[in-house]
């Protein structure tokens, strides 16, 4: 599996990015936010100040002298004192808009406001933009009451300066518990990836041979299954590191009593004086090699189990056919050895299972009846169904094996203490190995009479509506 490029990068870089751009984005929110309060907060001082002042203008609105007249309080004006120096603008209108008093190019409002109530609006007072309120004033007259309309207006430079101050503010700190948050963050991606490190030099401090598992516990729960899946493998890689290390130890040791003894026969060849004398030891010689040569088959055979138990692969296998095929290979062998061979196969029976790996099984089955039940001895193969699974049986009217030495017959490398020589201890192991890689097991019936020696393996069928075997090769 090709892995994408953003996985082999940096897991805190990935954390402290994926952190960091939400993040970012409600820091962005969060200033426009703080800048639209400050907005608000300057808004709502300098509408204070503007509905004070022109309050206090409409205050000395008066009749007098046949006229509504007006004269403005210094404190008015004073109000809007401040560094920025804004501009100031005002003026009251009676309720035909005429100018009683101040600024003729402050306009009120295009929509009127009621009496008692404030109306704010933006406008521009010569060429700058200015931000003003206007209020209705009742005045009582010899004609009765009638009403003006005072207006104020301040330009924005102390509104601007005043929205900088607070929205900086707001900003400074945000920035800074933003920037103590990611420094937080850091630290803490940081110490949480301490227990990966210290399991990452674990990894690499141990020794190669070494499959002991891990402590799930030494990281923290989300990693805990890794480390669960990382163990079980090593128990598989274990296991399997095992059985190669007793194949290969067994696989020594058969192999170096073979050469020894080649060895010896061919110093007693080179000092045999006499034709006869050669002969018989080239006859020996021609033996060891033929014990030699099959030790070497079924430790490959052996080997090559090993082999496909890490990667099954099951088939469907007709039984008859692969028994006829069997039996036809090796009956010269069995002539030779004065062992008849028959069949039983009427039935159909299909089993789902590797087939080379079941033809080696049927082989050292039956090789194994041909080394052990001796001359004159006939041994039977046969394949049937039964209780749902397919049963293939070779038995033979030999000597056979007491029942107390039957369990070590399964052992690499034991054998019966009754076993004639040429034999490897491994044809019954092949046997059970095969067996259990396809989801099936080995046993041993007692034969008909008592006499002889009988080997049932059962494998599972072949489901053909399924297409697939009944049941999973066991691993």
């Amino acid at each position: 599996m090709t892995p994408s490029p953003r996985a082999t990068w940096s897991l805190r870089l990935n954390l402290m990015a994926w952190l960091a751009v939400p993040m970012v984005l409600v820091l962005a929110a969060s200033l426009w936010l703080s800048y639209r309060t400050a907005w608000r907060q300057a808004m709502l001082f300098m509408d204070r100040d503007l509905t004070s002042s022109a309050r206090m203008i409409a205050e000395e609105v008066r009749y007098r002298e046949g006229a509504v007249g007006v004269v403005i309080p210094p404190a008015a004006l004073e109000i809007f004192a401040s560094d920025a120096h804004d501009e100031v603008a005002y003026a009251v209108f009676d309720d035909k808009g005429v100018l009683i008093a101040g600024f003729p190019g402050l306009t009120p409002p295009s929509r009127k406001p009621t009496d008692g109530r404030v109306e704010g609006f933006d406008t521009m007072f010569r060429t700058e933009a200015m931000h003003a309120v206007s209020l209705r004033q009742p005045v009582i007259t010899p004609d009765g009451i009638s009403s003006v309309s005072v207006t104020v207006g301040e330009t924005l430079k102390a509104r601007d300066a005043l929205v900088r101050a607070l929205w900086l503010r707001g900003f400074i700190e945000q920035a800074a518990l933003m920037l103590a948050a990611a420094i937080s963050i850091w630290f803490g991606i940081t110490v949480e990836l301490r227990p990966i490190l210290r399991l990452r030099r674990a990894v690499l401090d141990r020794p190669p041979q070494s499959v002991e598992p891990f402590d799930p516990g030494e990281v923290q729960q989300e990693l805990q299954p890794l480390v669960t899946a990382v163990n079980d493998h090593m128990a598989r890689l274990g296991a399997y590191l095992d059985r190669q290390q007793r194949f290969l130890d067994g696989a020594a040791h058969q192999m170096r009593t073979p050469l020894a003894i080649l060895k010896t026969q061919i110093g007693v060849g080179r000092r045999s004086k006499s034709d006869a004398q050669v002969r018989e030891v080239l006859d020996k010689i021609d033996q060891s090699v033929s014990s030699m040569t099959r030790v070497t088959n079924q430790l490959l055979t052996l080997g090559r189990v090993e082999y496909e138990r890490a990667r099954p692969a099951a088939g469907p296998v007709d039984m008859r056919e692969l028994l006829r095929a069997v039996v036809a290979d090796i009956a010269p062998r069995a002539l030779d050895c004065g062992v008849d061979l028959a069949l039983e196969a009427e039935t159909p029976c299909t089993v789902a299972a590797n087939e080379l790996l079941v033809r080696e099984m049927v082989v050292n089955l039956v090789d194994n009846a041909i080394q052990h039940a001796g001359r004159g001895a006939v041994a039977t193969l046969s394949a049937e169904v039964a209780d749902g699974m397919g049963v293939i049986t070779v038995r033979d009217n030999g000597p056979g094996v007491p029942r107390a030495e039957r369990e070590r017959l399964f052992s690499r490398f034991r054998r019966g203490r009754s076993a004639g020589a040429g034999g490897s201890g491994l044809g019954l192991t092949i046997v059970a190995e095969i067996a259990e890689m396809s989801g099936g097991k080995v046993e041993l019936p007692e034969v008909p009479g008592g006499n002889g020696f009988a080997v049932a393996v059962t494998l599972p069928l072949w489901q053909e509506d399924q297409g697939t075997a009944s049941t999973n090769l066991v691993v």
